[in-house]
């Protein structure tokens, strides 16, 4: 009984957590004003930004925080082309940007969607408004250009997002949605783009479409599996020693 106790106990503290855990920020260019910008966080060059890209979200400390975006190539201390402060919370996610030659801070919802649903908002960086529509049905209607959205609610499901700006050709992404996670649909004239934010209430640092492990998606990596399926083992073992012992 013992060993079960430490079973249960182990297994408890490998569950995924309901929450999002750390904070982070992750930087942006969207603005068409310039094709690449150099990007600072704290006085810390993190590199060169081009149109239409998106970095990886970075662990952060919680607190005040300095963004500035400089020209491509400029010398360090030349003057800032634009700038924005971000006050970080504790267990918080944030998207900074330039869209329309303006800063922009968004507060990214990584908590876990209602139980079997997915959260998905858009940047919209291009010039035109644009719906969002998924199996016949708005997912986002209405799009302004060079605009972003709130999150959206949809089904988990491979059926792929239809982009349709006004005035243009639409555009098919095939994406698979997957159950607990949360997503961000970047359009703009050079590509688009769906980006995994979290899954599982947990931030995904790597962001991208991710796949596999689908049925995990509320949670356990295959390291944690890995463990998990180790300590049932040594478990079973263990008991089933005591029962030749005693047999």
């Amino acid at each position: 009984m013992r060993v079960l106790a430490v079973v249960v106990l182990l297994l408890l503290s490998a569950a995924p957590a309901h929450a999002a855990t750390g904070t982070y920020v992750r930087l942006g260019h969207f603005s068409a004003d310039h094709a690449r910008v150099d990007a600072t966080l704290d006085g810390v060059r993190l590199g060169t930004l081009d149109q239409a890209q998106l970095y990886d979200y970075r662990r952060v400390e919680q607190g005040d925080h300095v963004i500035e975006f400089r020209i491509a190539g400029s010398d360090p201390g030349s003057p800032v082309l634009r700038s924005v402060g971000v006050r970080a919370g504790v267990g918080r996610a944030y998207t900074v940007i330039d869209i329309a030659s303006a800063m922009k801070v968004l507060e990214d919802d990584v908590s876990l969607p209602p139980s079997g649903q997915a959260r998905l908002r858009v940047i919209n960086a291009g010039d035109a408004e644009m719906d969002l529509v998924r199996d016949g049905g708005f997912v986002h209607r209405n799009v302004q250009a060079n605009s972003t959205t709130g999150y959206a609610l949809l089904q988990p499901g491979s059926n792929a997002l239809q982009v349709l700006p006004r005035g243009k050709d639409s555009t098919r992404l095939e994406a698979t949605i997957e159950s607990g996670a949360v997503y961000t649909l970047l359009v703009s004239a050079l590509r688009i783009e769906l980006r995994t934010d979290a899954k599982g209430a947990a931030v995904v640092p790597g962001g991208g479409q991710e796949t596999g492990f689908g049925g995990m998606a509320g949670g356990w990596d295959w390291v944690t599996a890995l463990v998990i399926a180790l300590i049932v083992g040594v478990a079973m073992f263990s008991v089933r020693g005591r029962l030749f012992r005693f047999g």
